[in-house]
C-alpha cells in the first residue's frame, strides 16, 4: 500500500524527507550523512522560484540545498565541516601543529586565535567562505583595522593552511585563501630601510658620548658590524667568541616567553648555524663586554623546549643581572634615538632598531661588493634571493662607481692593441 502523499500549504507534493512546519511555514529536509547520523537542513522556500516571506533573509531554497547535500555526498565532503567556524577550524589546526613547532610559533598561534575570537569573520562557517570573502577580510584588516602587512601575513600564515587541512579532510571543496597575498594587501612594511653610513656614524657617536647610553655602545656597535639577529646576539656566551680565529659561532637564539620564562632555540636549518667574521673593532668591543661582565654567584641555565640543549653565561645582562632579550635592545635603541632627536636639530630616523642594524650591515657589505654567496652565509639567509634583494637596491651612482673602478683596475683588458 502506497504511503500517504504529503503536501505543503500551497498543495504541492513534498518529496521523501521533506516536510513543512505548519505554524511557521518553514521547510525542512531530513537525511542521513555518510556516517549514519541524522541531519536537517531548513529553508523558507521550497523551490528557487518561490518568493521569500517578508522580512526573511535571502537564502537558497530547500530543493537547492538538497542538491548541495547530494553533491557533497557524491564528492565525499564530510558534513562535520558544515557547522565549523573559521575560529574553530584554526583552533583545531593550531592545537595539532603546536606539538611540533617552536615556542615563539605557539605564541604567534595564540595571537591569531585572539584576533579571530574578536572578529566577526572568525564566526563565519567555513563552508560558506568564498575567495571574495577571504580577500575582502584581509583588505579590511589593513584598511579599516590598520594592521600592518607583516601582521596580516602572520594571520594568513595560520588561516590559509588551516583551510588547506579542511580541504584534505573533505570538509570543504577548495581553499578560499589560495591566492597570493600581494594581490590584495599593499606591501607597506616588507623591509625596514638600512641606515646610511652617515646616520649610522652619527647614531653610534651619540651613544658613545652620552653618559647614560654609553653603556650600550659596544653592543650596538657589534650589532651594526656583524649583522647578527638580535636573539642570536642575546644568546652569545664567551665560548661563542673565538678571538684566535676572529669569528663568532652562531648556533642558538635566546628568547623569553610572555610568562617571562627564558628558552633557547637552535636554528632550524644548517644556514642558521654559521661563522660570522669579526673585525678588530668588533673584537675590541667583545673584550670590553666580557671584561666588564659581573661575576655571578649562580648563573642562569637556559634550555631549549625539548630540553636537549642548554647554555649559560650570557654576555649581556640587565640591571637585575638577568640575561637581556630582544625587547631590551629594542628599547635601548628606541630611547637612544628619542634622546638624540630631543637634543639635536638634525634628527635621526626614528625607526632605528636591532633589525635595522642587521639590514644596515647587509646593505653595506652589498654596496662594498661582497660576493652574494658569502654574504648569504654570513647573514644566515635560507635563500639566496633574500640576500640578492640588497643588490637590487644599490643606487645607480654606486653601480657606476663600482663598475668604473673595476674597469680602471683592469684597464689593459679594455685597451685596443697597437
Amino acid at each position: 500500500m502506497a504511503g500517504k502523499i504529503r503536501k505543503d500549504s500551497k498543495g504541492r507534493v513534498l518529496n521523501t524527507g521533506e516536510s513543512q512546519d505548519q505554524k511557521t511555514g518553514r521547510y525542512v529536509y531530513q537525511y542521513q550523512d555518510a556516517k549514519g547520523k541524522r541531519r536537517k537542513i531548513y529553508s523558507w522556500t521550497l523551490r528557487p522560484s518561490d518568493p521569500l516571506p517578508k522580512g526573511r533573509p535571502l537564502e537558497k531554497s530547500l530543493r537547492e540545498k538538497e542538491q548541495d547535500v547530494t553533491k557533497d555526498t557524491l564528492d565525499g565532503i564530510a558534513s562535520a565541516g558544515k557547522g565549523m567556524t573559521v575560529y574553530a577550524l584554526c583552533e583545531r589546526y593550531t592545537t595539532i601543529r603546536s606539538r611540533a613547532v617552536r615556542e615563539n610559533t605557539r605564541v604567534g598561534y595564540k595571537t591569531v586565535l585572539n584576533i579571530l575570537a574578536k572578529d566577526e569573520f572568525g564566526k563565519r562557517r567555513i563552508d560558506q567562505v568564498t575567495m571574495s570573502d577571504a580577500k575582502e577580510w584581509l583588505i579590511r584588516l589593513q584598511e579599516i583595522d590598520k594592521r600592518s602587512y607583516s601582521s596580516i601575513h602572520n594571520i594568513r600564515g595560520v588561516v590559509r593552511p588551516a583551510f588547506r587541512s579542511a580541504v584534505r579532510d573533505q570538509y570543504i571543496r577548495f581553499n578560499p585563501f589560495d591566492f597570493e597575498l600581494v594581490e590584495v594587501v599593499v606591501k607597506d612594511s616588507v623591509r625596514r630601510d638600512a641606515l646610511s653610513r652617515k646616520d649610522m656614524r652619527r647614531f653610534l657617536q651619540f651613544v658613545h658620548e652620552d653618559k647614560h647610553f654609553s653603556i650600550y655602545f659596544e653592543g650596538m656597535f657589534i650589532l651594526f658590524n656583524t649583522g647578527l639577529r638580535v636573539s642570536e646576539f642575546c644568546g652569545l656566551t664567551p665560548d661563542d667568541i673565538d678571538f684566535e680565529n676572529h669569528i663568532i659561532r652562531v648556533n642558538k637564539q635566546l628568547l623569553r616567553s610572555r610568562n617571562m620564562k627564558y628558552y633557547l632555540e637552535v636554528p632550524k636549518t644548517e644556514s642558521g648555524k654559521r661563522l660570522v667574521p669579526m673585525s678588530t673593532d668588533v673584537e675590541t668591543c667583545f673584550h670590553k663586554v666580557i671584561d666588564s661582565r659581573p661575576k655571578l654567584k649562580k648563573e642562569i641555565v637556559v634550555w631549549d623546549s625539548q630540553h636537549k640543549h642548554s647554555a649559560t653565561g650570557f654576555l649581556f645582562l640587565d640591571k637585575n643581572k638577568k640575561p637581556e632579550v630582544a625587547q631590551h635592545w629594542e628599547n635601548h635603541f628606541r630611547w637612544a634615538v628619542a634622546k638624540h632627536n630631543r637634543t639635536y636639530k638634525e634628527e635621526l630616523p626614528t625607526a632605528i632598531s636591532p633589525h635595522v642594524a642587521r639590514h644596515t650591515y647587509c646593505s653595506c657589505r652589498a654596496h662594498e661588493g661582497m660576493n652574494s654567496k658569502t654574504l648569504q652565509q654570513i647573514m644566515g639567509h635560507s635563500s639566496i634571493s633574500m640576500t640578492m634583494d640588497w643588490y637590487t637596491h644599490v643606487e645607480t651612482d654606486d653601480i657606476t662607481h663600482e663598475a668604473r673602478k673595476l674597469m680602471e683596475r683592469n684597464a689593459e683588458l679594455y685597451r685596443l692593441s697597437g
